[in-house]
């Protein structure tokens, strides 16, 4: 390796998946080349951790790799768009290294309008998923994910007073109320920050958190200053990762605006696009 890049991070959505959520073999390769090379593989969504798991181990990555790694953070990720920073454990369990969470009572009432709307609402806390109710919204998520609901929200999130604040909320597109995420998102409480990721499911953390954030402090933990790392992504959930890394990297299924922050273009993730990425960084 000649680039000097030690980490790279990886969007999942559009990103390392293809369009029906698979991992091309020549992704998998890549990212085993990264690995192989010394370089920390790093996956940041707004994902949770348990929708992770399956991608981990997958790409072969700690704890789920042939052989040991001396990257004591190697298979690490950053979830819920920077909420909750982690990897797993050799027992498969999962280990957090940095959390955020949402202000409870902020948290409520975004759920009470959203319910209100008549729409629904997805409370996330760490491996729990918890929607509103099951829908066709629902399954989609369960599919794209391979995570299933752990319930529903109910007393003990929205009244319970020992109740734990969720990391993440996500409020999907509603197709009868197209005008009904805007609004959300213009008027989240104090405290809140609200993301579009895929196509436009807003996703709701607290202020100040962001993939970027998640970023930071998994390269603090690593010691690997901005110029030694590379970001690639499609989404403007992925520009606050560009800002922070020396090498930002824009899939060709990218928006313009997405492009232009980026410092240079790779191919689609119908093209290996990532894979493309992965070996121009490495030189």
């Amino acid at each position: 390796m000649t680039s000097g890049i030690r980490l790279i991070a990886s969007d999942v959505d559009g990103t390392l998946l293809t369009p029906d959520h698979r991992i091309t073999p020549a992704v998998r390769a890549a990212v085993r080349r990264a690995t192989d090379a010394g370089v920390t593989v790093v996956l940041a969504s707004a994902r949770g951790p348990e929708a992770f798991r399956h991608i981990v181990a997958e790409l072969g990555l700690p704890p789920f790799a042939e052989s040991p790694s001396d990257d004591p953070l190697a298979g690490a990720f950053v979830s819920f768009q920077g909420a909750v920073v982690g990897h797993f454990l050799a027992d498969g369990s999962l280990d957090v290294l940095h959390e955020t969470r949402l202000d409870l009572e902020a948290a409520r009432e975004i759920v009470r309008t959203v319910v209100a709307a008549g729409h629904v609402a997805n409370w996330y806390d760490g491996a729990a998923w918890l929607p509103s109710r099951w829908d066709e919204l629902g399954e989609l998520e369960a599919r794209a994910t391979a995570v299933e609901p752990a319930g529903f929200i109910g007393d003990a999130q929205l009244v319970d007073a020992g109740a734990r604040a969720p990391h993440k909320l996500m409020v999907p597109p509603c197709a009868w109320d197209p005008e009904l995420v805007p609004r959300i998102a213009a008027n989240l409480p104090e405290g809140c920050e609200g993301f579009l990721s895929g196509e436009h499911y807003l996703e709701i953390v607290a202020s100040g958190v962001d993939k970027s954030s998640g970023l930071v402090q998994l390269a603090a933990d690593l010691g690997v200053g901005p110029e030694a790392m590379a970001a690639v992504g499609d989404g403007p959930n992925d520009l606050g990762m560009f800002a922070h890394v020396g090498t930002a990297v824009a899939m060709a299924n990218a928006s313009d605006a997405v492009k232009a922050a980026a410092t240079w273009v790779t191919a689609s993730n119908r093209e290996d696009g990532l894979a493309l990425a992965i070996d121009r960084l490495l030189g």
